[in-house]
């Protein structure tokens, strides 16, 4: 049985909560962006999104995170020293299987959140009217009515960066949604088409 000083034990509970937050937060965007054909290397998103998308999937799954919680702090608290000890010499692969679990249970919510925005026609996303310098000529064949349907406000706005805006059409994709990756250096104008919040 340790005799560290509970400070030391909270500290060491914080950084490990934090870092399965992290876990499952990461795990979301890369299941969620995955839907889209996209990986997170080339997003750049922010380090404390993550974070977010892990509060997404903690209140997806919180029973089970009172569960463990619950079960924890009885067993510190009542101080029952087998458990503990045993607790103690298996901590890494307890602490192994904890990590996975929070790794699914994010590409879960991932992955019922898809299902969910696409039943609703991703209406979350607005659609937008883009004004582009595409040349037609420039495009593949599929894509040579782009410039028009990008003016008509037929993609929907999934992502921007500093560098690319990321669009979706979902009444035309099947499946999986290709996402449409566009270079802000050949934006000439861009407009939000409002939406009706009751929708």
């Amino acid at each position: 049985m340790s005799n560290n000083p509970r400070i030391l034990d909270l500290g060491v509970a914080v950084t490990l909560a934090t870092a399965l937050v992290y876990t499952a937060g990461w795990s979301y965007a890369y299941h969620w962006y995955d839907r889209f054909e996209l990986g997170l290397i080339g997003l750049g998103i922010p380090f404390e999104y993550h974070f977010m998308y892990g509060f997404w999937v903690l209140q997806s799954f919180w029973w089970l995170i009172l569960a463990i919680a619950g079960m924890v702090a009885l067993t510190y608290w009542a101080r029952v020293d087998p458990v503990l000890d045993l607790m103690a010499r298996t901590a890494l692969l307890w602490g192994l299987l904890v990590f996975v679990l929070f790794y699914y249970m994010g590409g879960a919510v991932a992955r019922a959140d898809y299902r969910d925005h696409r039943e609703a026609g991703f209406g979350h996303y607005p659609l937008v009217r883009i004004w582009s310098t595409l040349d037609p000529g420039d495009a593949p064949a599929r894509l040579r009515g782009l410039p028009q349907d990008l003016i008509a406000g037929n993609y929907r706005l999934l992502l921007q960066t500093a560098q690319s805006l990321y669009l979706i059409r979902p009444d035309r994709d099947g499946g999986q949604i290709p996402t449409l990756q566009l270079p802000r250096n050949q934006i000439r104008a861009l407009r939000r088409i409002p939406t009706n919040p009751g929708n």
